[in-house]
């Protein structure tokens, strides 16, 4: 999978256990979509790598946490804190009259009624 079909969840932003689980910031409006997921792409070394979802539950409303199927101890789960986390773009949920996502206006100038066209 290429990041460019996919869509960034969020970030792996700390442990949660001893065991391995590990907590996931979501960064979404609807954080409740995201806990049934049977899978995550994790991107290590500039790679996305699939990682299979064993367990997850809503913590605190932005957090899922999550254990990992191969991610079983401490150690494990130091080894992936910080890496961002992606799906595929098929799995945005779909959206109603003039909404939009970020992806979808590539190409667009914005312009600013004060300041102007804005650059990158």
């Amino acid at each position: 999978m290429h990041k460019k079909e996919c869509f960034y969840l969020g970030k792996i932003a700390r442990k949660f256990s001893f065991k391995g689980e590990v907590l996931l910031f979501l960064d979404t409006d609807e954080p409740e979509l995201y806990q049934n997921l049977e899978s995550v792409f994790v991107e290590l070394n500039k790679s996305l790598v699939p990682f299979f979802i064993e367990n997850a539950n809503l913590h605190k409303g932005d957090f899922l946490r999550v254990r990992f199927e191969d991610v079983t101890n401490e150690q494990e789960a130091d080894d992936i804190i910080g890496c961002e986390v992606y799906l595929p773009l098929k799995m945005l949920p779909k959206l109603e009259g003039n909404k939009f996502y970020f992806h979808e206006v590539i190409g667009f100038e914005i312009e600013d009624q004060r300041l102007g066209i804005l650059e990158k």
